[in-house]
């Protein structure tokens, strides 16, 4: 696509991650011409008349007949099978927040589907892009990698608990990692039905990966270790920490000026969307790449439904 004309990007579902973290972002990207689809008719009339967007939709079938350049798929879990189905069979590239789809099962459905049309499908996992994580991408043979993700008074059922959050952690060690995961060991702690917390861990080459999330903790946070040979690294959350070499230690964070979506990798996420829409080609690698986020997480809860 030239770059004098605009990307045509369809917006489906308006909640409350597509208002903060996409549409500031690509309302205000010279190359993108927001499209807004929700059934919700006052949010609709509401960010149409905030971002001064003239094209929207109220179902998915009207905007379809546009036939957009891409789209990309904020709406609850439970409608990503049936929406990304839809715009794959049209061979309209897709971006999908993770996860994909609440069972292995639908998301090899949606795989083969993407590749059988040869239609790009992007999930977005916006850790892989938070600057000091990506700055940790650069250090060879990990030793260990910690990650934990807490919050307050929030068990789940154990399907939701894994897909819908646990795989930030799934997939940011996996990202972290290099090679094949071996030797996954998972521990849980249940409570009339509800999953309260969850510790894995496994390994990929010499590097031993762990993953936490307690959903009845005391403080919502996020904490990353990473130990290389003389060095670790501490992040509080995806916007600060230390980095410690031979007993020194030196503050990790940003200027003042540096906006919460670009800490946290939205920023460089949609940059690298656009720029994979820009190149079009179909990547079997992202198709494996998503199967292998998700295959663990099925396996995770298939050993935590057999303690």
């Amino acid at each position: 696509m030239p770059h004098s004309s605009k990307l045509n990007i369809a917006l489906i579902g308006l909640g409350a991650i597509a208002q903060k973290a996409y549409l500031p972002i690509l309302a205000a990207h010279a190359q993108v011409e927001p499209i807004l689809c929700t059934r919700d008719s006052k949010t609709l009339k509401q960010l149409s008349r905030q971002y001064r967007i003239e094209k929207c939709f109220s179902n998915l079938d009207d905007l379809m007949k546009t036939k957009p350049d891409a789209a990309m798929v904020h709406s609850a879990t439970e409608s990503h099978f049936s929406i990304v189905s839809q715009l794959l069979k049209a061979r309209i590239p897709t971006f999908v927040d993770k996860p994909l789809a609440y069972s292995l099962k639908e998301v090899e459905e949606l795989l083969e589907l993407a590749t059988q049309k040869q239609t790009l499908l992007y999930l977005g996992f916006n850790r892989r892009f938070a600057p000091l994580v990506k700055k940790l991408t650069a250090e060879s043979n990990p030793v260990q990698i910690l990650w934990q993700k807490n919050r307050i008074n929030l068990p789940g059922d154990p399907r939701v608990f894994i897909f819908d959050d646990f795989i930030h952690v799934i997939d940011s060690l996996r990202f972290l990692g290099s090679g094949a995961v071996k030797n996954l060991q998972v521990f849980s702690k249940m409570n009339k039905g509800l999953l309260e917390s969850i510790q894995v861990q496994w390994q990929q080459n010499d590097t031993l990966l762990n993953g936490l999330m307690n959903r009845v903790s005391g403080v919502t946070e996020e904490r990353i270790e990473y130990f290389s040979k003389g060095n670790k690294w501490l992040l509080e959350g995806l916007d600060s920490g230390c980095y410690y070499h031979n007993g020194s230690k030196n503050l990790l964070g940003f200027d003042n000026w540096d906006s919460t979506l670009y800490k946290r990798g939205f920023t460089a996420m949609i940059a690298d969307w656009l720029d994979v829409l820009e190149n079009g080609k179909f990547d079997p690698n992202r198709i494996q790449d998503i199967w292998e986020t998700h295959r663990l997480c099925e396996e995770i809860l298939s050993k935590l439904q057999m303690q």
